[in-house]
């Protein structure tokens, strides 16, 4: 099985879903080896549910997946949390959905979510929680009770990373957590607009159909993370092609629907 754990069904937080553009992600990861993703919208995204509606009428939900004609699409959401820290948590559809009203009743009481009160909320032997991007820009790592890193399945290696900052440095930094950690590295094309995806990858030796067995392959290690030789040319054309498209929705937000 070839999975994307970070991918987002819009172009951005604030612009509408586009069912057109989601099935070229889908048709994308497919052309490109890739049988399954997991949807990963952020949290705070303006009208979140238009997309889980998308599929939920139009597709057949099984084990922990949606069936799009082979492909599955897993579902979960990026939190971010008020350390500046962004989190994946994919499981079952029911439990995301009663997690993101979780998240926003939390969040009228500050900013974001803090890491703590977000651990307690959440049934992690269910979940799959994966701590994206951990060295962007904005982000100072925060320290993070043994406890909690105990919860934690994977650190994401995150392509967008990869093209800002270079490939092995990149790379040797996740790499580094990782083993400071003791928790294993995943990637995550962090995929907004389908050119990106398959930049990066994990190739896992088996079938999941489940969280749990995601899980259980992550953590003997049964799998491994592949970065495509094309990954600079797919984020960057990503980056300018989203940049373009906002500017227009900027200036006419009837253009894009």
């Amino acid at each position: 099985m070839k999975i994307d754990f970070h991918i987002h069904g819009k172009l951005s937080s604030k612009i509408p879903f586009d069912k057109e553009e989601f099935i070229n992600k889908i048709n994308e990861a497919k052309s490109n080896g890739i049988d399954s993703f997991a949807l990963t919208e952020h949290c705070h995204a303006d009208n979140f549910m238009e997309e889980y509606k998308f599929l939920e009428d139009n597709y057949k939900y099984v084990n922990d997946y949606y069936d799009i004609n082979g492909f599955k699409v897993f579902i979960g959401m990026e939190v971010t949390t008020n350390e500046g820290l962004d989190i994946l948590i994919i499981g079952n559809r029911e439990y995301i959905v009663e997690l993101k009203k979780k998240v926003e009743i939390t969040k009228m009481k500050q900013k974001f979510i803090s890491i703590p009160d977000l651990f307690n909320i959440l049934d992690c032997s269910n979940l799959l929680i994966i701590i994206a991007h951990p060295f962007r820009k904005h982000i100072n790592f925060p320290i993070i009770d043994k406890n909690i890193i105990e919860k934690i399945d994977a650190i994401e290696l995150n392509a967008k990373d990869l093209y800002n900052n270079g490939i092995n440095e990149m790379k040797n930094k996740v790499n580094e957590l990782g083993k400071l950690l003791k928790v294993p590295i995943t990637g995550g094309s962090d995929s907004h607009h389908f050119i990106q995806i398959s930049s990066i990858k994990n190739n896992f030796n088996v079938e999941c159909n489940t969280i749990r067995e995601i899980k259980s392959e992550i953590k003997s290690n049964n799998f491994r993370v592949e970065i495509s030789d094309d990954l600079e040319i797919r984020v960057k054309s990503s980056k300018i092609i989203k940049k373009l498209i906002k500017e227009l929705y900027g200036k006419n937000k009837e253009v894009i629907t």
